[in-house]
């Protein structure tokens, strides 16, 4: 189902998202619900090694995102709120995992994948609330490259091109699968940022389109690859 009120601002790293939801929320009387970036234990060891740490990473984040979730959920139900506008949303989560599972150098590996999406639907697909406008702000990764970089987060500065590249192709594959399943995606392409105003004009013009929702898609599961059985010690007598 779909909250009314929920908006959800999706795109790569160093697009713009945090400085769009602030704005949005402020032009529409929302909550914003931002990201905690100094508040994650796990970010700065991530970006400097990334294999050791890339699997509780991503649990972390889903902890931490599904606790917000729930609660500003529970609150536009109640209607302490008119609503919000969020910062990557819950959805989002499985795009990372999925990104650092196929990477060539396994950062999270098939096993440890598994788990992670079993989590996700035991958490989050029991609370099935998708937002009513997921707006996807789109930029090229080299873009999103020099604003990281002229942004200056020390921990960010380690970030290849190649990771935002990744990155990029698995958020376009996520987007069409949230549009498959008949969520609203009002897609802006942010090369260059847009006035707010111009922003709020597509969400009222899109918040009233009719939604065709059906059901997420649960990600596929992979076969994780066994070692191959040791070879029976040789007992004979010499």
């Amino acid at each position: 189902m779909f909250a009314e009120g929920y908006i959800g601002i999706a795109g790569t790293i160093g697009v713009g998202k945090s400085t769009l939801t602030q704005d949005l929320a402020r032009a529409l009387n929302f909550e914003p619900i931002l990201e905690e970036v100094d508040g994650n234990p796990y970010l700065e060891h991530f970006y400097g090694d990334m294999k050791a740490y890339g699997t509780m990473m991503q649990v972390w984040l889903l902890n931490h995102r599904f606790r917000q979730h729930r609660e500003f959920v529970t609150r536009i139900s109640l209607g302490k709120i008119r609503g919000v506008v969020q910062d990557r949303t819950i959805w989002e989560d499985t795009i990372f995992a999925r990104m650092l599972n196929e990477h060539p150098d396994k950062i999270i590996t098939d096993l440890d994948y598994n788990t992670y999406l079993d989590l996700f639907d035991n958490m989050v697909l029991r609370e099935l609330v998708f937002p009513q406008i997921m707006i996807y702000l789109d930029c090229n990764p080299e873009t999103a490259y020099k604003r990281i970089n002229s942004r200056g987060r020390v921990m960010e500065q380690t970030i290849p091109l190649e990771y935002l590249r990744m990155l990029k192709k698995n958020y376009d594959q996520f987007i069409e699968e949230m549009e498959q399943a008949g969520v609203r995606v009002l897609r802006i392409k942010w090369e260059s940022f847009q006035p707010t105003s111009e922003v709020v004009r597509l969400v009222h013009e899109y918040s009233l389109k009719p939604s065709s929702f059906t059901k997420w898609v649960r990600p596929l599961r992979k076969t994780p690859k066994m070692d191959p059985k040791p070879l029976a010690p040789n007992h004979a007598s010499v």
